[in-house]
């Protein structure tokens, strides 16, 4: 008999790893196996990584056949890498949210835990913002079970009558202690998602507040629908936004061809959303490369969709679909923000290999400079800026395939600036 919904706090640590320079940095260790040197011994000037979930692992006494969909968020005193435990190798069935703690800026982390669970429903898409009130909010996807042993309401409170409507549904949550207590999740379905809509997917990755200007509090999540049809022309890019630090949200306008994507804050005051390419048609960029738009409304409205033919990303027909998810962030160590911008993506045209880090110093307009960090598979990601100016990226990886394992690299501040230089 499956858990019910649970919030859970986090304990214990995990060993850590720690990588010379002529180790390549991401390489994973095989599934359930810690890597070798304690965290209590790295030199904090050196690069480590860290595999924090693998396939085949048990939560308590469930085993997750994978775990996906990284997300990261710095706190006061916390980082947290959430991703989604699956029992089944699919987005759709009985998936939980999963997550482990950090409380020493990335060097070793709490055991593995569940946050959320609803039976045999799907829960994940964690999108996760730390406010300026100290609030740690999550927007994340419940997905109806797809076996047929249904209950209404679900355990997360979902009727009969609102799965007919939409059996992709939004949630957000908060904690105002880091994490020790959560509010009820509430439904925000209505008031993001179309009546038309068959889908969300917040992220997969963080979401931001606005730190800037007229719209400066704002909570901004990347999101992106489907409409009609098949992939890749029935789904676009958009946002959902808070002013009420993620009691109430809107949605924004939609970006036509995007897909998964993530937001960042520019100095100039807006706001850059990076997408998956969608798009099958390439006159209107139908190309195996990042899609992006601007905003100068505070992601109300968008500028179309535009592609940058700098940074490839896999289109593959094995995979049934287009692109990949990436992730960016504002590089902005002393909490202001600043023109220097990190993205991340397995950067290849013909399969999710090749995770690489792209470092922007004017606000994403073109990139600079690169790190390859792994020439082995690679998948979807997260970027976090860590409190002592390093940089952690939380991506999926692995030797036979691009999901074997999510596992986290923490890069040291004298190493990550060399590339703004």
């Amino acid at each position: 008999m499956r858990k019910p919904l649970i919030l859970l706090a986090l304990a214990s640590s995990l060993i850590l790893f720690s990588c010379g320079e002529d180790i390549e940095f991401g390489s994973p260790v095989k599934p359930g196996q810690e890597s070798g040197s304690s965290g209590d011994n790295q030199e904090d000037d050196k690069e480590t990584t860290t595999v924090l979930f693998g396939n085949g692992e048990k939560i308590g006494d469930i085993t997750y056949v994978t775990f996906r969909i990284p997300s990261l968020v710095r706190t006061k005193n916390k980082i947290f890498a959430f991703c989604e435990a699956r029992t089944v190798d699919s987005e759709r069935g009985d998936i939980d949210i999963a997550y482990r703690v950090s409380t020493d800026d990335g060097k070793t982390w709490g055991e593995k835990k569940v946050l959320f669970s609803d039976a045999n429903h799907t829960v994940g898409n964690a999108c996760c913002i730390y406010t300026s009130s100290g609030r740690l909010v999550i927007v994340f996807n419940w997905h109806v079970a797809n076996d047929g042993k249904l209950t209404w309401p679900s355990e997360l409170g979902v009727t009969y009558a609102q799965n007919v409507t939409h059996s992709r549904r939004v949630f957000v949550t908060w904690s105002d202690d880091e994490g020790t207590t959560w509010e009820k999740p509430k439904d925000i379905t209505d008031a993001v998602m179309e009546k038309a809509w068959t889908w969300n997917a917040a992220g997969p990755c963080h979401g931001i507040q606005i730190q800037n200007g007229k719209y400066k509090g704002r909570l901004v999540v990347p999101c992106d629908n489907k409409y009609s049809g098949t992939l890749p022309d029935g789904r676009d890019s958009y946002v959902i936004y808070s002013d009420d630090d993620g009691i109430t949200w809107n949605k924004s306008k939609t970006v036509k061809y995007g897909n998964e994507s993530c937001v960042v804050e520019r100095s100039d005051g807006k706001l850059h959303l990076d997408m998956r390419n969608s798009n099958s048609v390439e006159s209107e960029g139908g190309k195996p490369y990042r899609g992006w738009s601007l905003s100068s409304d505070g992601g109300e409205t968008w500028n179309g969709f535009h592609v940058d033919e700098s940074r490839p990303e896999p289109t593959p027909a094995s995979l049934g679909t287009r692109g990949c998810q990436g992730t960016v962030i504002n590089y902005n160590p002393d909490g202001a923000i600043s023109s220097n911008i990190v993205f991340a993506n397995p950067a290849n045209t013909t399969t999710r290999k090749n995770m690489t880090m792209r470092f922007s110093v004017n606000n994403a307009e073109n990139w600079q400079k690169s790190k390859l960090v792994t020439a082995n598979y690679a998948g979807y990601s997260d970027l976090v800026v860590l409190k002592d100016g390093g940089v952690g990226l939380f991506y999926e990886t692995g030797i036979s395939n691009y999901h074997q394992t999510i596992a986290f690299l923490r890069i040291p501040k004298n190493s990550i600036q060399e590339y703004f230089k």
